[in-house]
């Protein structure tokens, strides 16, 4: 699993433009995108254009108890 930031120019019912950071975590650009888009329209809100997608990898580091 990796953190995503995707920044986006979305709409709201209004046609006004709403600048959008989202973030999250996916397991890959397209599904960070996916999930983007189900967001900005679960808030009514409809995607012009999507600008970038960043990825951070999550390190996961186990420790040990001795």
């Amino acid at each position: 699993m990796n953190k995503y930031r995707v920044l986006v120019n979305c709409f709201d019912r209004a046609g006004a433009p709403i600048p959008v950071t989202w973030y999250g975590n996916a397991t890959s650009p397209s599904d960070a995108i996916q999930k983007m888009n189900h967001e900005a329209q679960s808030n009514g809100w409809s995607v012009g254009k999507i600008i970038c997608v960043q990825q951070r990898k999550i390190n996961q580091e186990m420790e040990v108890a001795a």
